[in-house]
C-alpha cells in the first residue's frame, strides 16, 4: 500500500471509529431547544454529525460558516435537516463584523446589506430561524452616539430586507477582554437600546452567556431585565469557553431562569469541547443533560 493510500485508509478508519463510538441515551428530552455547533469534530461528515445530534435528542443545530458553502451544499443540508425533523438556528451573517461589513460607519452599510440579502437567499433554502449580526469594532473618528445611530439605521434597512421571512436578525454584544478587540456593542443594555430603536419584530438581540458573563455578569438579572428583546441565546462557560460544568457559571440556574420566562427559541451551544473527539462530544452532551435536569 502506498503512503498516500495508507494515510487515506487510516483517516477513513479513524472517522468510522468515531462514527460508531456514540452511545446516546435511549430517550433524551430537554426543557430548552439546545443546538450543537455543526462545525465540531471536522473529521466527521456533516450529515453524520446531525444524526448524532438527533440521536441525543437535540432538536436543532447552528452553523456559523454556512454562507461560505455553495447553494447545492446548503440544499443537501436542508434535506438532511428535514429528514431528521430538526430546526436550524443561526449562521453568522456578516463575517463577525470586524472589517468592512460592520454597522458603526455608514460607509460599510452597503456591503453589510448585501450580506443581508445573501442571508435571505440562504433562508429561502434552509429556513433557519435566525442569523447573527455583529456591529464591528468601534472607530475613533465618530462619537459613540453617532456610531449607535449608524447601527440603528443599518439595522432598519436590514429589517426591510428580511421583513416577511421567518428569519430574525439577532444583534450580538461581544466582550472586549477575551477577543482583544475594541468591539462596539459590549453590554446587553446597549444592544437593547439599538434594537428597541429599530423597533422591528425580526430584529432582536443575541444574548451570549459567555460574553455577557465576562462583560457584565449578573446574568439572570440582565436576562430578565431585557427579556422582551432577546431572540436567541448562546452558551459557553467561563473561563475556557467550553461546555457547562467546566467553569464558573451555574448553568442549571441560568437555564431554568430562561425556561421559567417561557423561552421557546434556540439556545446555541457555541463553544469548544473540554476533551477531544467523540468522547469529548459525549462529555459535552452529558453536561447539558445534567444542566437541564430540574423538576417542573
Amino acid at each position: 500500500m502506498s503512503s498516500i493510500n495508507r494515510r487515506r485508509f487510516l483517516a477513513t478508519t479513524a472517522a468510522a471509529g468515531l462514527a460508531r463510538a456514540a452511545s446516546p441515551p435511549s430517550a433524551s428530552r430537554y426543557h430548552l431547544r439546545y443546538a450543537p455547533r455543526l462545525d465540531v469534530l471536522p473529521e466527521l461528515p456533516m450529515a453524520r454529525k446531525l444524526e448524532i445530534f438527533a440521536e441525543w435528542g437535540f432538536p436543532a443545530f447552528e452553523y456559523n460558516p454556512l454562507p461560505r458553502h455553495e447553494m447545492r451544499e446548503i440544499e443537501a443540508l436542508r434535506k438532511k435537516r428535514e429528514e431528521l425533523g430538526m430546526a436550524m438556528g443561526v449562521f453568522h451573517l456578516n463575517s463577525a463584523g470586524w472589517k468592512g461589513d460592520s454597522l458603526v460607519d455608514k460607509k460599510f452599510h452597503e456591503p453589510f446589506l448585501k450580506d443581508v440579502s445573501k442571508a435571505v437567499e440562504i433562508w429561502n433554502v434552509m429556513e433557519n430561524e435566525a442569523a447573527t449580526v455583529t456591529t464591528g469594532v468601534a472607530v475613533d473618528y465618530l462619537s459613540h452616539d453617532e456610531q449607535t445611530r449608524n447601527c440603528i439605521e443599518g439595522l432598519k434597512r436590514a429589517a426591510e430586507i428580511v421583513d416577511g421571512t421567518g428569519m430574525e436578525l439577532v444583534l450580538e454584544p461581544i466582550n472586549r477582554r477575551q477577543t482583544g478587540a475594541d468591539y462596539f456593542v459590549v453590554y446587553s443594555g446597549h444592544a437593547v437600546e439599538i434594537v428597541s430603536a429599530v423597533n422591528h419584530p425580526q430584529v432582536r438581540i443575541l444574548f451570549d452567556i459567555f460574553h455577557q458573563q465576562i462583560s457584565e455578569g449578573d446574568l439572570i438579572r440582565h436576562i430578565r431585565e431585557h427579556w422582551d428583546w432577546i431572540g436567541y441565546f448562546q452558551v459557553g462557560d467561563v473561563p475556557g469557553r467550553n461546555e457547562p460544568y467546566t467553569g464558573e457559571i451555574n448553568y442549571q440556574n441560568v437555564f431554568k431562569a430562561i425556561y421559567d420566562q417561557g423561552f421557546d427559541g434556540i439556545v446555541g451551544m457555541e463553544h469548544g469541547l473540554s476533551a477531544p473527539g467523540l468522547e469529548g462530544l459525549e462529555k459535552c452532551f452529558e453536561a447539558y443533560r445534567r444542566a437541564d435536569a430540574w423538576d417542573g
